[in-house]
This record gives C-alpha cells, structure tokens and sequence, in this order.
C-alpha cells in the first residue's frame, strides 16, 4: 500500500512510499482509511518541533471501514464505519493509568506519532479504541473527531462549561472553532474567538457561518481585553480556552479572566510564558493544562454529531488525493485550509 512515510529528519524526509498492508493479531483491526486529516501536529513534526518514532507512517485524525477483525474482536464486523482514540496502549501499571487518567501515560503509543498512523491506505488499531461513525455523518466529517474531542474535554471534563458563562476561546484554527460549537450547544451565554489578519480571509468566515461566535476578534486591530470587560460589565471571562500558545495571548488571558475564573491550555506554543504569580493567588486564577481525551470524549462527539449539534463540514476547507500532500500540508501552513482532507 502507499502510506505517508516520515524516514528522518526535516521535510525533505517526509514523502509517499509503499509497504506493506499491515498485519493484525488477536484484539487488532484491519480500517481501510477514507480521510484522513491533516493536524498541527502533523506540521510540527515534520519539521522536527515535536519527537516522534522514526521512521513512522503520519497521521492520526482519520475515518474508515473495517476491512478484517481478529480472531479475538467481538462486537465489531467488516464494514463497520468506524473512528479511533490515537492513544492505542498504555503501560497499565504508572500513575496516571492506575488513576483513570491512561491517556497520560508516558510510555503510551499514539498513532502516527510512535506507532504507525492514517495517511496511508490501511491502518490497524486495537478494537478497543474505536468508535462508530452516526449514520448521517459523513467519513470527512468523522475525521474531525479527534480535534473535536481535545474541545469537548477541556470544556466539558476537564471543566465544566455552566449556563450563560462568557467562553473566551484564543485561536481560530480547527479546535478553536469546534470547542466553540461545544461551548454554546451546552448553554454558553457569549462566546469569543479570536485570530490575527492571517487568520481573516478564511478562518474569520468559516467563524461566522458557524453561527456561534459572539464575538471574532482580530487581535491585530482590536482589543480583546477592553471588548471582554466591556461586555461583562468588568467582570471577566469564565473559561479561557487558549489553543494558540501564544505567549502574548496567554498574557491576555490573565487581563481578561474573572475572579477563581479557569485558563484551560491546551495550544502547543513557547517553551517559557511568563506567569503573574501574585495575581492568580490573589484572584484564585486556575489553570488547567488539557491534553488528550477518553473513550467518554469520544462517546460524547459522536452523540453530540448524530443529533446534528456540532457544524463539521464548513471547517473542511480542502481535500487532496494522499499523493498530493504537499499541497495539503502547505495549505494548512499557510491557513487557506481550516481544515484539509487527505484520501488514500
């Protein structure tokens, strides 16, 4: 099959090559790809900004259909219309695994990051990660999921979204947008996306077809911090959301949050933000790092995109043929794509 290989360092050493269709055992599935979607992460480590296994198939936010089960899978058959956790095996016996909190494992594999991903024709998986794709969802729009999820449980587990709190979400990209969508169909009263001017053409139109942006935000032009005071009567905003990391951003943030207010970080940005210490003890301020999801996250995006409540396909903003991933990647780097599609 061919698959989207990453042999070494730099982006040179990224290309389409062939192997061979992988083999299952006992617990695994066999998932020929329908779409696979480009992530940021994807970007980094193509340029070498975040490790990964070398060499390595790419990707890991995808939809399919089982094409052969093992001898051990139960309740899951060929055909099947299927998405997947990336988090595919933890060491089961860490902390963070006895505890509930498995997908922050440090030894854990994760597809196209340690383990073989979904740019390819065909990838496997442990039947115990996967999630059925609702009827009415197409397999580009189920490829949102993983994006989806990092949202839902920032804002929903992590943190508890309440009715009428004003949700301040830093970063237009692709979770930016969906955590938005998230925050209003659980009863958010204001939401607050902001981008710079790169963002305008593109991810500030996708944000207002959406339908639940309150405000956009070009922080180039405009003041987020005088608007987020203004509209609370100088209270503050309940939740941040940064997925920027941004360090001005995140300096932001501390101007616009309110008393025992919550910054849930979840954007991979500058290794060093500068913190007002006195300020957050004073204020009760909590951060909350975010990262990763669970089976529930999942079981909550699919519920949540069977009843039609989470707009996916206006974020789809190119679809590329996998040979043509170039094209994809690039247009993701440059931001023409909220979000882009690779086909096998």
């Amino acid at each position: 099959m061919k698959a989207l290989i990453k042999k070494g360092k730099g982006p040179t050493n990224l290309g389409i090559g062939e192997m061979e269709v992988p083999g299952i055992h006992g617990d695994e599935v066999l998932v020929r790809v329908a779409a696979g979607a480009i992530c940021g992460s994807d970007l980094h480590i193509m340029h070498d900004r975040y490790p990964s296994t070398i060499p390595v198939v790419m990707g890991h936010e995808f939809s399919g259909v089982i094409d052969e089960v093992g001898e051990c899978v139960k309740g899951w058959k060929k055909g099947d219309r299927v998405i997947a956790e990336g988090n595919l095996e933890t060491c089961g016996r860490c902390i963070c695994c006895t505890t509930g909190f498995s997908h922050l494992c440090p030894d854990k594999k994760f597809l196209g990051i340690t383990v073989d991903g979904c740019f390819a024709e065909y990838v496997k998986v442990p039947a115990k990660v996967l999630h059925r794709v609702p009827e009415q969802v197409s397999f580009e729009e189920a490829s949102l999921a993983e994006p989806a999820c990092v949202g839902i449980r920032a804002l929903l587990e992590d943190n508890r979204v309440e009715a009428g709190d004003f949700i301040v979400i830093m970063g237009s990209g692709a979770i930016g947008l969906l955590a938005a969508q998230v925050a209003k169909v659980v009863g958010a009263g204001k939401v607050l996306i902001t981008g710079i001017g790169v963002d305008v053409p593109v991810r500030f139109r996708v944000a207002r077809d959406l339908e639940v942006c309150d405000y956009i935000v070009n922080v180039e032009k405009e003041d987020p911090i005088k608007i987020v005071r203004e509209a609370t009567a100088g209270r503050g905003a309940d939740i941040i959301l940064d997925a920027s990391g941004s360090p001005m951003a995140i300096e932001q943030a501390f101007q616009m949050i309110r008393r025992k207010g919550v910054l849930a970080a979840i954007g991979i940005g500058a290794q060093t933000v500068k913190v007002p210490w006195n300020q957050m003890i004073d204020e009760v301020i909590r951060i909350q790092f975010c990262r990763g999801y669970a089976y529930t996250t999942f079981e909550k995006f699919c519920s949540l995109a069977s009843m039609g409540r989470l707009k996916l396909r206006p974020l789809i903003t190119g679809e590329f043929p996998l040979k043509e991933w170039e094209k994809g990647f690039q247009s993701m780097e440059s931001r023409e794509s909220v979000k882009a599609i690779l086909r096998p």
